[in-house]
């Protein structure tokens, strides 16, 4: 039996292949968002990542193995999680990775005391957009803005199945 992805603590050269998967100027707003410029730097991510009660992720195939599937930012803050800079290896997309990350991601949070989680989804990602939804998060029309939609979910309530 083959062991599941794990998550860990993204280390410094983890941020080398995370900047690998990130194709052009485009692509980088879609995934992180507007706070990093094109390039993005090994220091943009460092700088992120000194943000307090900002912790960065990984997912690895399995404990161990060092082949990282994706990235993701989680921020806890007064029973809160924001979730960021979600991102999967482009050359995996298309498996059900995200929602494994997902999942993984929201379990960290969980086990931090966060009772709601949110995240932005750049407008026109509907792939993103449709894999949050698959996860139970709805959308909250008071965060949108001409960029982005919020989406938000009651930590309270089991995840949703794939």
């Amino acid at each position: 039996m083959s062991e599941l992805p794990s998550l860990r603590r993204r280390c410094g050269s983890d941020v080398d292949t995370v900047i690998s998967w990130i194709p052009d100027e485009a692509a980088l707003l879609m995934f992180t968002g507007p706070r990093m410029a094109w390039p993005p730097t090994r220091g943009q991510f460092e700088e992120l990542a000194a943000v307090p009660g900002l912790t960065a992720w990984v997912m690895d195939a399995a404990p161990g193995s060092g082949q990282v599937l994706g990235h993701a930012e989680l921020c806890l803050r007064g029973g809160h999680a924001h979730i960021a800079r979600v991102i999967v290896d482009p050359l995996l997309r298309g498996r059900g990775l995200s929602q494994q990350l997902m999942r993984l991601v929201l379990e960290r949070a969980r086990a931090g005391g966060a009772g709601t989680a949110g995240l932005r989804v750049t407008k026109g990602n509907t792939v993103a957009l449709r894999a949050y939804r698959r996860l139970g998060f709805g959308i909250d029309p008071r965060g949108e803005t001409a960029d982005a939609l919020v989406l938000g979910l009651d930590l309270g309530q089991p995840a949703a199945k794939a």
